[in-house]
Order: structure tokens, then C-alpha cells, then sequence
């Protein structure tokens, strides 16, 4: 899913010096001493406040596209399977299931649940759901990730009807699957947001105000009470969810702390339990101070350069090459990021399952100088030099967290040594996605953090057609290579079709690589059930507070 820093607050907290800053959620208030150590009253003891890095677009989970609004909808709806503490899946609606011998049917049975208004979860809503995301009038930024269903690619082109999506509810409590190949990553797959069902009841009779609060219904632990744009949104325990009974927080609330410097501020003033991204610029400081709160697991997320390849110049090969070439990994994950990100020379991240890795540009053992050097002759080869410059924009997501736009200024001046000039576009987030997803933009630095955990999910973003192959890129035998890889059942050459795709990508200079991630999150020690992973998800069902540390930190 698109690794989104976002906008922030409209109204933000002043934490720094002499001062009370009241949070007006959960009943408590943030002091400062006069010499600025913070303490402060109790929290609430069921309420976790957490830091969410951005503003969601929606929460409707056939909109919904980014991290931000998955660690919400996480927490609101569950699908066939959902994630354990440590994001591995787990039965969720789905009470068991089986499989045909060939592979291409799969058969659940879902346990008796209720949606929160009290109406029993079928498997209609299963059908509906999917349906609705294929359906070209619903414009889902992920109708494609139900490509691997019968069907799912013709209907959503609109060449058959949606009733021959292969997905059918045989009774109320049994769905039918059937797949155009076999998946070996389905049950990770069926933890996503967009596998969830959506209360059709609820949808046909509100539209889509459906997913506003005071009309949400959810089969989650918790469901949407409040939302208050760029300020936060509260979700209440959901009494009517099956596993009620374990879920003892009874309400979250999250914040949208795209401001990472100022999350910090806020953290340890006590009005956020944990924050789900660090400031780069101040991680000396973290590891000497609170270093029990960090944990750089490594992610499987990346974050990367596209180009528009349907505008010229960077229809050309060398162009994009000689950008490729232009940028110094080393020097923005060593100076700039400098919280442990690796820098990256392919596309799919070290630690994804069943991937055999192992490649990169050919020019990575190559010191900058000739990179550099190799740049500027290409770049000239394609008629363009010091006397004739490339002059593009270069999009970027509007973001306060300092870290991201000095990725970008190192960026310009790394593209000015191959004789490209560009101009930094700052964009509020809903019209940087607009833009990329229109193909809109010359330059844009997205990222991907991993659906689930294969390395299918970062491969298929490049697919021809894709709602998210945003530069652009084709390449009929890389569609191929994705495509054998779909049809094969045995790991090992499935993941060698795959890796040879990557070499295709790499070779085709589809993308310009920067760096694979480790988790940024900062937690504090008296919460319980937070697991570091590889997917970076955290359900809030599954957290708890060590009370009595949490009343005595600030004491």
C-alpha cells in the first residue's frame, strides 16, 4: 500500500517551555516544569492515544489506499483472516476453510458474527464487498488486488457483468472462491483492507456517507465514534465484536502526526502512548535519551523516484539511467535519513518470503565520481548538457517532517550534477495522489510498504495498466514473467520467474530505488502487546498497559 506522509494538525499543541497544553480527549492535561521536563496527570487508563503519521482520506476500505488509513481500518473491520500481534495471519471471519486439489477453489466457513448495529455478518457481504471494489464505477484504487479472483481483471474492465466475479456465497455462512491461479500468499492476502466485507445494508441506505461517523458499522473490536479532520478520530470498543471480551482497551485515538518533531514533543509530554515515525534529524538524540523506545526492525517497505516514461525526456533509457546513476544512496541513508535505512539498488526488500534476491544495478560497486561521470555521457548522448539542461518538477508530498525535504533538496542537487534541474512541488497529499494515479507529474517520490509478504505485491505495482504503476512503465515480457510466475505452484521457480522480473525492471531503469526502511516507531515501554514486525501493522486489539508504569512515568 502507498507509504504516505501526510498533512498534520490544524490546530497543534505548544509543548516546548513554561506552560499547560490541555489535549481535550481522554481527561488529562500535559505540564511543563520550568525546566521543561514534562509531567502530567493520569491517562486514561482504556484509552490509547497513537500517533498515525497522517490524515486519512477515507475510511471507506474500497477508497481507502495508504498505511494511515489502514492502521484505522485495521482496527474497525476484519476480513477472512486478520493479524495476530505480529502480523501474522489469523482465522477473523473465517472460522475454517478448505482448498481443492487443483488450488483454485478455496471454501470458507465464517464463524456466527455481528456487524456493530447488531446484524448478522453473512457472506453476502463478502460478495457484495468484493463486487463492489471490482466495479469500475467505484474507481477503487485497488480493484486490481483482486486480479488473482475468476474474472476480477474483465469485470473490472468492464467486459463482464459483476455476477461473474468468481466469488459466490453458497449460504449464509459459506463463501466460494475461485482463483484464475493458484495463491500461495492468500491467507496473508485476505488480512488486507480491502478483503474485508462491507455491511451492505448500511451502504445501500447511506450511499457513501455510509462510512462517516455516526453511520459506520464495523465487525471489528472497535468502531468510528468521532472525526475530527486534522485533529484526530476516536474508536469506541464495539460490544457485538466476537472477541470482545479480550480487547480491554476501550477506545482509541488517533492522531494524525505528520509533524514527526513535534509527535516527539508530545510523546514525551504524555499525550501519545506510541508515534509511528521518528525525525531523522533528532535520532542522536532518541538513542541517548529513550532508546527503550525504539526497536529498527527492518521493513518491508521502500521508498523510491518515479518518472512520467509517456514524457519526454524520460521516455529515454539514458535519461533515466543517468538519474539513477545521479543519486548517492549512501549519503542520503548515512546524512540524511540516518536511522538505519539500507540503501536500495533494487526494487523488492531484503526478508520477503520466498524471494531468492540477490539483484541489483550494475553499477552499484561503482564510487560516485563515476557514476557521476557515466551520467554525464548519457546525458549527452540523449542531446543534453551543460548548455541544455533538463528542467522538470518534481512532486512531493506536502509534509512538515524535515526529513522528507531533505531527501528532496539532496535529490536536486544530485540530479544537477547529470544536468537536471528541478523544481521542488510540495503538494497536499489527496492532490499529490490525484496527480500521480492521473499520471500528472514529470518526477514524483512515492513509496510502497508491503500488503502482505510477497514479493508479488511490490512486482505487480509495475504491471501495465496498474492502478498504481504510476510512471507508467511497459514491458510485455515483464508482464509475462508476472504472469508465469501467477500460474506456478512451486515456490522455488515461482520466486526465480519473479526475480527475473526484477531484472527486467532494473535493466529497463523503471524506477529510481532509495532506500528499504526499518520500522520509526516510538513506543513507550508500558505498552504491552505493540510486536515489532516486518509489515509494520499493529492492531489495537491486541494492546495493553502496564498501569502502574504508565500513572508513575511522569510522577
Amino acid at each position: 500500500m502507498t507509504e504516505v506522509p501526510k498533512k498534520g494538525w490544524n490546530r497543534r499543541l505548544a509543548l516546548g517551555g513554561a506552560g499547560v497544553a490541555a489535549l481535550g480527549i481522554g481527561g488529562y492535561f500535559a505540564v511543563h516544569g520550568s525546566k521543561g521536563a514534562p509531567r502530567r496527570t493520569p491517562l486514561d487508563p482504556v484509552t490509547f492515544y497513537r500517533g498515525n503519521a497522517a490524515e486519512p482520506e477515507s475510511l471507506d476500505p474500497s477508497l481507502a489506499q495508504g498505511v494511515q488509513e489502514d492502521s484505522i481500518i485495521g482496527d474497525l473491520m476484519v476480513g477472512l483472516m486478520t493479524a495476530d500481534a505480529g502480523a501474522r495471519p489469523i482465522p477473523g471471519m473465517a472460522q475454517s476453510w478448505t482448498t481443492a486439489s487443483d488450488g483454485l477453489t478455496w471454501t470458507f466457513k465464517l464463524r456466527d458474527a455481528l456487524w456493530s448495529d447488531g446484524v448478522p455478518v453473512t457472506a453476502e457481504d463478502f460478495v457484495f464487498s468484493w463486487r463492489r471494489i471490482v466495479d469500475p464505477k467505484t474507481a477503487a484504487p485497488y480493484a486490481y488486488f483482486l486480479n488473482d479472483i475468476k474474472n476480477a481483471k474483465l469485470v473490472n474492465a468492464g467486459k463482464l457483468p459483476l455476477t461473474a466475479l468468481g466469488v459466490q456465497a453458497l449460504d449464509s455462512h459459506t463463501l466460494e472462491i475461485v482463483f484464475e491461479h493458484p495463491v500461495p500468499y492468500l491467507l496473508e492476502m485476505l488480512m488486507h483492507m480491502t478483503m474485508v466485507p462491507e455491511p451492505r445494508h448500511v451502504i445501500e441506505a447511506k450511499g457513501k456517507n455510509w462510512s462517516k461517523p455516526g453511520n459506520y458499522v464495523g465487525n471489528g473490536p472497535f468502531i468510528l465514534s468521532e472525526w475530527i479532520p486534522n485533529d484526530h478520530i476516536t474508536a469506541i470498543k464495539n460490544p457485538n465484536f466476537y472477541d470482545a471480551g479480550k480487547v480491554t482497551l476501550e477506545r482509541v485515538v488517533y492522531y494524525p502526526t505528520d509533524d514527526y518533531g513535534a509527535a516527539l514533543q508530545r510523546l514525551r509530554a504524555g499525550q501519545l502512548d506510541t508515534q509511528d515515525r521518528l525525525p531523522g534529524e533528532q535520532i542522536d538524540w532518541i538513542r541517548a535519551n529513550i532508546p527503550e523506545m525504539i526497536d529498527p526492525v527492518p521493513q518491508l517497505i521502500i521508498d523510491f523516484v518515479t518518472v512520467n516514461q509517456k514524457r519526454k525526456p524520460f521516455d529515454d533509457i539514458r535519461v533515466r539511467t543517468a538519474m539513477n546513476l545521479a543519486i548517492n544512496r549512501e549519503a542520503i541513508a548515512q546524512k540524511i535519513t540516518r536511522t538505519g535505512y539500507v540503501p536500495a539498488y533494487n526494487l523488492v526488500p531484503p526478508g520477503t518470503a520466498n524471494f531468492p534476491g540477490g539483484n541489483a544495478f550494475s553499477f552499484r560497486n561503482m564510487n560516485p565520481g563515476q557514476r557521476i561521470a557515466q551520467g554525464q555521457a548519457l546525458m549527452r548522448q540523449a542531446g543534453f548538457g551543460p548548455d541544455k539542461r533538463v528542467e522538470a518538477t518534481y512532486m512531493i508530498r506536502a509534509t512538515t517532517a524535515g526529513t522528507y525535504r531533505a531527501v528532496a533538496a539532496a535529490l536536486q542537487q544530485m540530479f544537477a550534477l547529470v544536468y537536471i534541474d528541478i523544481s521542488i512541488t510540495p503538494n497536499d497529499m489527496a492532490i499529490f495522489y490525484d496527480g500521480i494515479q492521473a499520471h500528472d507529474f514529470d518526477i514524483a517520490q512515492p513509496g510502497w510498504s508491503a500488503d502482505f509478504n510477497d514479493a508479488s505485491n511490490f512486482l505487480d505495482i509495475f504491471r501495465r495498466g496498474g492502478g498504481n504503476n504510476w510512471g507508467q512503465y511497459e514491458n510485455p515480457a515483464y508482464d509475462a514473467l508476472l504472469d508465469a510466475a501467477q500460474q506456478d505452484s512451486d515456490i522455488v521457480s515461482r520466486g526465480r520467474n519473479l526475480a527475473q522480473a526484477e531484472e527486467f525492471l532494473l535493466k529497463d531503469q523503471a524506477f529510481m530505488p532509495l532506500f528499504f526502511w526499518v520500522s520509526g516507531n516510538l513506543v513507550r515501554p508500558y505498552v504491552k502487546g505493540w510486536s515489532a514486525n516486518n509489515l509494520d501493522e499493529h492492531r489495537s486489539r491486541w494492546i495493553s498497559f502496564d498501569q502502574h508504569a504508565r500513572a508513575a512515568l511522569f510522577t
